[in-house]
């Protein structure tokens, strides 16, 4: 699993959707909440459904603010979605906007 972090969201997209095309069998997942407060109950269902209906190999998680990158980080950490998922490289944007999904295989 990895996350896309940054206030360029158009940027983190566009980085998300090259990576889906080149790795189809890799899936994206972008939040609009707070992964701590309001949102944590929506990042657990839908990345609970994700990898349920379409088990992908690996999840692109995509987070607008940078602010809430360590929080998303610890909910992953912790039951239920830690039994499940291995938080992998952090991407931020606009440093890892122009990265190759190849550069990602081994993280």
């Amino acid at each position: 699993m990895h996350v896309v972090i940054g206030t360029q969201q158009a940027l983190g997209s566009a980085l998300m959707a090259r990576v889906a095309v080149a790795r189809p069998d890799w899936a994206v997942l972008e939040l609009l909440n707070c992964p701590c407060c309001t949102g944590r109950v929506e990042l657990q269902v839908k990345l609970a459904r994700l990898l349920r209906e379409q088990r992908p190999a690996r999840v692109l998680i995509g987070l607008v603010e940078s602010s809430h990158g360590a929080a998303l980080r610890r909910v992953l950490a912790t039951w239920p979605l830690a039994q499940y998922v291995v938080p992998g490289r952090t991407l931020s944007v606009p440093e890892d906007a122009a990265l190759a999904p190849e550069a990602l295989e081994a993280a």
